[in-house]
């Protein structure tokens, strides 16, 4: 087991406008560049380890922020995934914690129903996946070992 690099990395998710503040004329004032990781408010531009722009798919979010945090959670270490942010900034819905809400399982084969799963259910269905194909390895070692 070899212990990963401890760092913090921090990323952007900009939603996207809601219905309600399009009708009424809103207007994005804020620019997301995954390409340059940065985040453009005004004249101001932020750097950060990771920028998603509002087109972001939940599988695409997912894809980029869990694999090493996974394998690293399933090796012993701590991981989190941490959401911060003002009222109504879409935290609940990246997340995933409403997923029962509407109707977004996950089924056997540990994938959703829905593209909109968020980040912990899709954690949790490729945790329980991951450790099953570790109980099935495990399983055919012993039998192997067994029958030589």
């Amino acid at each position: 087991m070899q212990q990963p690099s401890c760092q913090v990395r921090v990323g952007v998710r900009v939603r996207p406008l809601t219905s309600g503040e399009i009708s009424s004329g809103g207007k994005a004032v804020v620019e997301a560049s995954p390409i340059d990781h940065t985040v453009a408010v005004a004249k101001r531009a932020f750097t950060y380890d990771a920028v998603f722009d509002s087109g972001v798919a939940q599988s695409d979010l997912y894809d980029a922020v869990s694999p090493s945090l996974l394998g690293s959670f399933l090796d012993g270490y701590n991981a989190t995934i941490m959401a911060y942010g003002q009222t109504s900034s879409g935290k609940t819905y990246t997340m995933g914690s409403e997923a029962h809400t509407s109707g977004d399982i996950m089924n056997a084969a540990g994938t959703s129903t829905s593209s909109n799963t968020g980040l912990i259910p899709r954690f949790m269905a490729d945790m329980f996946a991951s450790l099953e194909e570790q109980k099935r390895i495990a399983a055919a070692k012993a039998t192997a070992a067994a029958v030589s």
